[in-house]
């Protein structure tokens, strides 16, 4: 077959077409006013090294909190920390239940980790991702200073310092338009699949039209 044979029957068939494509986007529609609707916010916070000794090289110290970012992204996800975060929100999540909806991003070309949490309110989810990420910026430097600490200091010990500071560089604030449900990738999954149909339907039928004109009459032999 030519392709302007395929026109013909794709020509010849468009009430198929027209058809199968409002069912998809009717269908798609539907889901989507029916989905939960959430929404996203995130905060950002960026972690420096700096030297507890003035014979500590400074690019050393930027290597070691480099290296350090999946460690941080790791605690950030831990059942203690997330506990925690979960009773300052006044949230009744479990800490697998919160980690499904939060998420900590970190780069191997900086030292900035993007905290960011999905609520069913605009407010939750600023709340809990501000709530996260300044637990987790607790949690590194508690860290921290405990392994900057010398324990063979002799005399009275001193109050240690960390070698990593951290800082919220970019607060989460109340997003204006929810992440979810995506109504126009929806749409157009829903367009996608209407017309994915079409064409399995107008096959179907040439395949069967076609078997019905090589089939020989009633009562003659083949």
């Amino acid at each position: 077959m030519t392709l302007r044979d395929y026109v013909l029957i794709v020509a010849r068939s468009w009430i198929v077409v027209v058809v199968t494509v409002i069912v998809g986007l009717v269908t798609a529609g539907i889901l989507a006013l029916t989905a939960t609707t959430t929404y996203t916010a995130s905060a950002q916070v960026l972690f420096t090294g700096h030297a507890t000794t003035s014979g500590q090289d400074l690019a050393y110290v930027g290597n070691y909190v480099q290296s350090r970012m999946q460690t941080y992204k790791n605690l950030g996800t831990s059942t203690s920390l997330l506990t925690s975060v979960a009773q300052t929100i006044g949230s009744d999540d479990t800490p697998r239940e919160l980690a499904e909806r939060t998420d900590i991003e970190v780069s191997q070309l900086n030292t900035v980790a993007t905290v960011s949490a999905t609520d069913t309110t605009a407010k939750g989810a600023a709340k809990a991702a501000n709530t996260l990420g300044a637990a987790l910026l607790s949690a590194v430097q508690k860290i921290e200073a405990d392994n900057a600490a010398d324990p063979s200091a002799s005399g009275e010990a001193e109050p240690a310092k960390a070698t990593v500071q951290g800082v919220i560089t970019g607060t989460a604030e109340a997003p204006s338009s929810s992440s979810d449900p995506d109504i126009p990738l929806y749409l157009l999954a829903g367009l996608f699949a209407g017309l994915a149909a079409s064409i399995g339907v107008i096959s179907l039928r040439e395949v069967l039209r076609g078997d019905a004109s090589t089939s020989p009459p009633s009562g003659e032999d083949p």
